[in-house]
């Protein structure tokens, strides 16, 4: 009896332990030894597009790091490991039109996406210089741009005009950082590990989850289940409709800005150290 008891025991502590990584699997892991500090992910048209910090040298993710935008296929093998160049610490990457748009520092740069050539750079207001995060919506014509400096959002025009469209919350804990469009809605942080949506016609705040507890990173919408949102501490959260999160991945490594794709039935994670994981998500 005590060892069915201890048994019983060891499988119980076991499953506790595993719990979160039962909800994805690993389906490949690009190579190591090409990514320089990729940040943030995303997936169009058979191609995977990962921003690199490139801040080896001056450990600075903030500083000019002559960073570069990669292209991988859809089995995560680096294609162009600097297929855009003439960036400064790439960070957010979004799709709008057929065009990659990049924040960067103190500005948005906008990317023809048939060749990786700089087509322009939108210069920020003086004194943004950490912008973060970027996701663009067709309706607005327009995209929307973090700064985690001064913890407020802009909206950018396809002229390339910043707008100030959320300000700093007035909370001791006021963050910006992931962003991401759901229809009219935009999603964000506001306060640290907190997810919140803001409408982008009457700009009022509603709260989607309080639970999660720590900064979130980045946000990807899942199917119609609800939101994952990554944190820079590390691991993965999944956020249902009712505002429910439950960790699905641990904190073994810092996870940026993670993009899930549809097309490929993956989750795309940047591990701050030089690759990108696919999991398939298994939750049900």
């Amino acid at each position: 009896m005590k060892k069915i008891l201890l048994g019983c025991l060891v499988l119980l502590i076991v499953g506790c332990a595993d719990n979160s990584s039962s909800n994805l699997k690993e389906e490949w892991k690009s190579s190591s030894k090409e990514l320089v500090i990729p940040e943030s992910v995303v997936y169009y048209k058979d191609n995977i597009f990962v921003s690199n910090v490139n801040s080896i040298k001056s450990s600075n993710p903030w500083a000019d790091n002559s960073g570069f935008i990669s292209k991988l296929d859809k089995s995560g093998k680096v294609t162009n490991l600097k297929w855009a160049i003439g960036l400064k610490a790439p960070k957010g990457l979004a799709i709008y039109k057929n065009y990659l748009f990049v924040s960067d520092l103190n500005q948005v740069v906008k990317i023809d996406i048939s060749n990786g050539k700089i087509l322009d750079k939108f210069l920020a207001p003086k004194g943004i210089d950490r912008l973060n995060d970027i996701a663009c919506s067709i309706d607005k014509k327009s995209c929307f741009v973090s700064d985690s400096g001064t913890k407020k959002i802009f909206e950018v025009s396809e002229n390339g005009k910043f707008k100030l469209i959320y300000d700093k919350e007035k909370s001791s804990k006021a963050e910006q950082n992931g962003l991401f469009v759901n229809g009219n809605s935009l999603i964000m942080q506001g306060e640290v590990g907190k997810l919140k949506s803001l409408d982008l016609d009457i700009k009022k705040v509603t709260s989607i989850s309080n639970s999660v507890g720590v900064a979130i990173d980045g946000i990807t919408k899942y199917k119609d289940k609800g939101y994952l949102v990554s944190t820079w501490s590390g691991g993965v959260y999944f956020i249902n409709e009712n505002g429910e999160s439950k960790q699905i991945l641990g904190d073994k490594f810092n996870t940026a800005d993670i993009f899930y794709s549809n097309d490929l039935d993956l989750l795309l994670v940047p591990n701050f150290a030089h690759s990108i994981i696919a999991y398939k998500v298994l939750l049900k």
